[in-house]
Formats: structure tokens, sequence, C-alpha cells
């Protein structure tokens, strides 16, 4: 195992990698300032010891998370742009840091055959149309974006959508499977341990911020994490996940045009 480090040496970085994901499992669904602070004093010291001890797996994750923790301190809304914004900053530091780039998605990025890709596209349909059934059953779920959209023409509404699909899948994937799995399996190697603690994270910080709202939502969010680590693992890069992701959010996309067709 890779960061264990040595008698004396202090907190290893396996230690660090595990309670940070942790604190990104748990805090989204933190209910009280107060818990909030503690754990962002929590997430703040262990950032620090781990671009202290240029620990790459600790820091990647720690400067993630305290980005997104400090944003949203601003107030800014919606969540989904501080998550961005905290992507940004974590980009900007590594470009500045070379160490930290030793974590995906710096390598291995666009590793993919069309075995693969196809896979990845059927596991992105199937999920895809799961994920419609769920909103055709709560349409409430799609209302906010039904409502940004209403004086928009249904082109654009597309086009956006096709654009935003794109995106969105790009960047999560970068993030969950690139930077959060291959950090959780620099320390703990690529067992199930890693695999569903990534999964915990996407599902978690997808309860304030997604679309799927409520803990079944989360419950889905979390399978769904479970079945992009599978395939970023089999395939050995993002390009897999990123061809399923951008296959469910253009579903999606299907399922907010045929309500405001609606």
């Amino acid at each position: 195992m890779r960061g264990m480090g040595r008698p004396g040496d202090g907190l290893s970085e396996a230690v660090v990698v595990v309670s940070l994901t942790g604190l990104a499992i748990v805090l989204p669904f933190a209910r009280s300032a107060g818990t909030l602070v503690a754990g962002g004093i929590a997430a703040v010291l262990l950032a620090t010891i781990a671009m202290a001890r240029k620990m790459p797996a600790g820091s990647s994750i720690g400067l993630l998370l305290v980005a997104f923790l400090l944003l949203g301190i601003t107030g800014l809304r919606p969540k989904r742009l501080l998550f961005g914004l905290a992507v940004v900053a974590y980009v900007v530091a590594a470009a500045r840091v070379p160490w930290l780039r030793e974590v995906a998605p710096w390598r291995r990025v666009w590793s993919c055959n069309l075995r693969q890709g196809a896979v990845g596209a059927a596991v992105g349909l199937g999920a895809g149309l799961v994920l419609w059934a769920w909103y055709d059953g709560r349409p409430e779920q799609l209302a906010d974006i039904v409502e940004i959209t209403r004086d928009w023409s249904i082109w654009t509404l597309a086009s956006v959508g096709v654009l935003a699909a794109v995106v969105n899948a790009v960047v999560e994937e970068a993030v969950y499977r690139g930077i959060v799995q291959d950090s959780l399996e620099r320390v703990l190697r690529p067992g199930v341990t890693a695999l569903v603690m990534q999964a915990a994270v996407f599902a978690a910080l997808h309860f304030p911020s997604g679309i799927l709202q409520g803990l079944a939502g989360v419950g889905l969010a979390f399978l769904y994490g479970l079945m992009l680590g599978l395939l970023r693992r089999r395939s050995g890069g993002l390009a897999v996940p990123v061809i399923a992701h951008t296959v469910t959010d253009l579903v999606i996309v299907g399922a907010v045009l045929a309500q405001f067709a609606a």
C-alpha cells in the first residue's frame, strides 16, 4: 500500500486521503453550522499537512474539498457553480505545483478502444433511461430547469443542453473517476474500498447540488458512481466513463426537452 509512511513520520498519506474522503462524504449532509465549521477546519488542517509533506493524493483531494468549502462560505449559488470554481482552483494549483500532476486525470486520460467505447455508451444509455423513468414520476425535480429555460426556443435549449452534457461529463469524470478515484487507489490499491468511497463522494456531493434529489436520488447516484468507477478501472482511462456520463446526460436533456415541449 502506497503512502502508509514509516513509524514516526506523523500522519500517513493513506490516513490523510481516507480522512478527507470521509469529510467529503459526510459534510454535504451536515445540518448545523457547527458541524460544517468543525469539518472545514479539519479539512484545512489535513490539506495543509498533505501540501507540506508533498502528498499528491492527499493534496489533490484536500485542495478540491477546501476550495469547495471556502467558496460555499461566500454564499455563491448555485452550488454547481461552486463545484466548477473549485475545479478551476485545483487546476490552477496543479499548473503551479508539478508534483500534483502525479494524480489523474493528467495521465492515461483517453485510453479507449471501440469495444470499450460501445460498452460505455450502452451503460450510459441504460442509466439515462432509468433516470428518465425516475423523472417521469417526479416532474417537479426538473421544475427548476424548466422554469429557467421557459423563454428559450427549443433549439437553444437543445444546443445548450448538449454542450452542458459534454462539459459536465468531462469535468465530473476528471474529478471523481480521475482525481478522487486515482488518489484513493494510490493509497488503498484498486480494491472494493476505493471503488465504494469514490462512488460515495460522487453521491454525497450530488445531494446538495445535483438534480437527483432526496436520499433515493443519492442512492441512484451512488450506484451510477460505482458503474462509472468500474468502467474507469477496466478501461484504464477516463474516456469510457466520460462517454457513458455524456450519453446519460444527453438522455436527461431529452427528458427536459420532453417536459419543455409539454
